[in-house]
């Protein structure tokens, strides 16, 4: 499998984290998968995605399912706080993932999260004929990284031009729970964005599409991966105990817990199946 992580220009960073691109080395029709690998079911390509904060999802020669909806499109993914599982139903395996950072979506698209929370909607049914570019574009280009190229001059010209003040204020919660390690609370985080709580709420949830609550847990999950993965890379030895604590985790049960819900396997089994980053780490969008 090919597997390739791009990142966009400095000026979409704050808007999306990462793209990710997947083709797989042979057809899903002729492939006889190991009766133990979890990327298969019942002899199709199954691509557990973790939870997010939203992303759109690029196919070609292919026809997938997500969430019970079946498509050869561009799909647009709510944020989730539970593992997808993407099918390959037909054809070669061969897709792009644009993984946004909290409120990146609603910052680009101008999608209302609350209303995508947990949904998959088809880019034809979105009502932004932008979309319906893009995916021309990535059925057209082979490459890569001219797919993430043009990609980043799309989205460069969606950042508005005057500053959204609420999408400022949700930068500023971000940060603030980064800093307390996920030990914070609404009414702290609605403190920090000068909102009452009742209005934070709001503004949140259409902004991330999840409740401030799931979001810190789901954060915490995030950047403990990230670290695992990037120590992983360099060598580092990983001790998963101090890397949970270190991370707001109050003992490796709690971490195990959150871990098994969020990403179906616990701390020490992604540390074997989702790292270092080889095509295994391709089992786990972190």
């Amino acid at each position: 499998m090919i597997f390739k992580i791009l990142s966009p220009s400095e000026s979409l960073r704050p808007y999306i984290f990462r793209y990710v691109f997947v083709r797989a080395e042979g057809s899903t029709d002729t492939m006889t998968p190991p009766a133990d690998d979890p990327r298969f079911v019942n002899g199709k390509h199954v691509q557990p995605l973790l939870p997010n904060y939203g992303s759109l999802i690029f196919v070609r020669n292919v026809v997938v399912e997500i969430g019970g909806t079946q498509s050869d499109e561009l799909l647009l993914l709510g944020a989730n706080q539970t593992m997808l599982g993407l099918t390959t139903l037909s054809g070669w395996f061969e897709g792009m993932m644009v993984d946004f950072e909290p409120g990146g979506m609603h910052g680009l698209i101008g999608a209302d999260l609350q209303q995508l929370s947990g949904k998959v909607l088809k880019a034809s049914e979105s009502g932004d004929e932008g979309l319906g570019y893009l995916d021309q574009i990535f059925k057209s280009t082979p490459k890569a990284e001219d797919i993430a190229a043009q990609l980043d001059a799309f989205f460069l010209g969606r950042i508005p031009v005057k500053e959204d003040a609420n999408y400022a204020r949700i930068r500023k919660v971000i940060a603030a729970c980064d800093e307390a390690k996920g030990n914070i609370s609404a009414a702290e985080m609605a403190s920090v964005a000068c909102l009452g709580e009742r209005q934070f709420l709001r503004v949140f949830r259409n902004y991330v599409g999840i409740p401030p609550k799931q979001f810190v847990r789901l954060r915490r999950f995030h950047r403990t991966i990230q670290d695992m993965q990037i120590r992983a890379a360099q060598g580092k030895p990983i001790d998963l105990l101090a890397m949970v604590l270190e991370h707001g985790y109050y003992d490796l049960s709690h971490a195990a817990l959150e871990f098994q819900q969020m990403g179906c396997v616990s701390p020490r089994q992604f540390r074997m199946l989702g790292i270092p980053l080889t095509e295994d780490f391709s089992v786990f969008f972190a």
